[in-house]
Formats: C-alpha cells, structure tokens, sequence
C-alpha cells in the first residue's frame, strides 16, 4: 500500500515477542537444568545417650526448621540408628556400621515420650538388656511428610556398663551454716560386669523425693562423707546419694539412696558486750556499754552479784534493746557486780560470753 513505510526487523521482532524471548534466554553457554533442591529437615540437634538401669536413654530435641531456614512445617518422623562395637578405642579410620533401630512418630509417637519438644526414647536391648563392655553409638534423622530425610546428626555414643549398688546408711547432721552428709560403702555387686564404685553424686533438693538431674558436687565424692556450705540457716534440706561407676559423665549412677534430711542452723553466738560504764546514785545503778557489731543481734541481758557470791543473777527477764539499762533494786551501801551477755534472733537464741564484770557501791 502506498505511503506506509516497510515494518523493521526490530519492530517485528518487539511485536512478536522474539526479542522478549532472546533476552529471556540469553546469549550465555547452555548447560544441562539443575533441579531444585529438596525442602528436607535439618539436622537433630542435641543427640544424647545415658545409660538407665539396664539400658541406655536416647534424648533429642525437635527440629523447627529445614535444610535451607525454613518453616519445618510437615515433619513425620524420627529415624533412629545404632552401631554395636567393642568399648575399646577403634581403630583409625574406623568407623561404626549403622543398622536402623527405631522408628519414632513426630506426633504422639507410641514407643517415645515427648516433653515441650524434646523427646525420650529407652534402648533396652528389645527387652532383654544391654550388653556390659559394650559401645552403643546413636545417631538420627528427621523425615519430612514426603519421606525425605534430613541430614544426620553427630554421633553420641556410650561404653555400657550395670549400674553399681547405691551407698547405705545415709545420714546427715546441720551445722552453722553447713549439712554434714556421711553414708557407707555398698557391699560389691555379684552380678558380672558390674563395675567397682568410682565415687559418689550428692543430690539436694527442697522437697523429698523430687531432684534435679546434676548433682551438687563437681566431680564424684571419692570419700564416704561430704559437707555441704552452699546452704541457709533455718532451711530444710533433703539430700539422697548416688554410687558412680565410670570415672567420666555421663556417669554409670546407682539407683538412689534412702532419703534423708537435715536444717542448719546459727550456732555462733555474738560477741561479749564491751565498754560497760556504771554510773550509781541513791537507790539505783544506771549502766550503759557499747554496741554489738553483730547484724543479727537481738539485745543485751543484764546480770548481777553481790559478792560473796558467786554466780549472777539475771536482771532482764527478756533481752533489752538499746545499750541501757537502770537497776532500780539496788541497796544504799551494797556493792554489786554487773555484767552484760548479747543475744541474737536464732531460734537458739545463742548467747554471749559474759563482759568483764563491773564493781558499783551504791551510796
């Protein structure tokens, strides 16, 4: 048609679509697809094992994420495995052979307990026990709704041995500040593969019967007695004690002890009163002292004697609050001797020494 000038190339080309679809595809190397990568779990964290009673307990917690940081929004289950070998050091380069030992539900699992996200499941040997000199290694993945596994998690293992028999004859005495535990030594197991006692595990508690897991000792108690300092006057205390049997966590405890408690308590009295001043005058004895530096003082109590004898009679029934006192009773011509005790607010109501006695002739 006359007067229209020719299309372009390029105007073609934006019209349709190919130029949009040359920059889409680039003029780069071609290479083969890559596949998206898979939204699967990461790896258990926290993978533990200890050994209870006759068998091990493996504990995790729950993973909420995957792979690549997102949401783990459809986990299905746990895949627990086990390698079986000697307890002895392996040789180098080896490695355990895994074999599939459980198979844990994320939800309502029938063969685990679950605890605000962390999971407990017991090793028993299939009911019949663990093997004593034995290494179990444990490791673990996470299985998405579509059957893909996770990464595995480290490995944990522990050399297997029987429990010791717990110590006997637990007793405990309170001191000033301070519980006093002492017990004795449990006869030697007869069952084989039992090991010697290492030492001991010391537990405390506020309530009987309910323990935290780590005991209040560092390292075990090699002795058959152990003070406990990290306690308050007036408190009562339970404690109960554990045989260890591996010389290195996580230990190889016995069952517990009998139970026993114990209350410490103030036995230090307040120091003797000092400065006593006696200031007599027609029918009465006034007298005064310095303050007790002690930050639990109750007050003072006041004696007196009147030679020749020679004990002192109390003249405070009920400790006095200040640093004075009058003495009122006292006889135109006498000559008296006083003293001041201090006493604090214990339950004991422990009692000073005496201060150095004052003699006063009331005129």
């Amino acid at each position: 048609m006359k007067g229209r000038a020719p299309i372009s190339l390029v105007a073609f080309a934006l019209l349709t679509g190919v130029i949009p679809f040359l920059a889409l595809t680039g003029c780069g190397r071609r290479g083969p697809p890559v596949p998206p990568r898979p939204q699967v779990p990461a790896a258990v964290v926290a993978l533990r094992a200890e050994p209870s009673d006759s068998g091990i307990v493996v504990t995790w917690n729950r993973p909420t994420r995957n792979e690549d940081g997102s949401p783990l929004e459809d986990l299905r289950e746990f895949r627990l495995y086990r390698a079986v070998g000697a307890a002895s050091p392996r040789e180098a380069g080896a490695r355990p052979v895994f074999s599939l030992l459980a198979t844990i539900r994320a939800e309502q699992p029938d063969n685990a307990a679950v605890l605000d996200g962390q999971y407990a499941f017991r090793d028993d040997g299939g009911g019949g026990g663990l093997l004593p000199g034995v290494r179990y290694t444990y490791r673990m993945q996470g299985v998405n709704g579509k059957g893909q596994a996770g990464a595995p998690s480290p490995e944990v293992s522990v050399d297997f041995a029987l429990a010791p028999p717990p110590p006997v004859a637990l007793a405990a005495s309170g001191g000033d500040g301070m519980v006093t535990l002492t017990w004795q030594a449990p006869q030697a197991s007869p069952l084989t593969g039992t090991p010697p006692v290492r030492g001991y595990n010391v537990y405390r508690s506020l309530r009987p019967g309910v323990y935290p897991s780590q005991p209040i000792n560092a390292g075990p108690v090699v002795e058959t007695q152990f003070r406990d300092a990290g306690v308050q006057n007036g408190t009562s205390y339970y404690y109960m004690v554990r045989s260890v049997g591996i010389e290195r966590p996580p230990w190889r405890e016995s069952d517990n002890s009998s139970e026993v408690s114990a209350t410490p308590e103030d036995l230090t009295p307040p120091s003797p009163p000092q400065g006593l001043v006696a200031i007599p005058s027609q029918g009465l004895v006034a007298l005064s002292w310095n303050a007790n530096p002690e930050p639990d003082l109750l007050g003072y109590l006041v004696y007196r004697r009147e030679p020749p004898a020679v004990s002192a009679g109390r003249l405070t029934e009920s400790p006095v609050l200040g640093t004075t006192f009058t003495d009122r009773t006292a006889r135109s011509g006498a000559t008296y001797m006083y003293s001041v005790t201090a006493v604090d607010r214990s339950p004991r109501r422990n009692e000073s020494a005496m201060s150095a006695e004052l003699s006063v002739t009331v005129p």
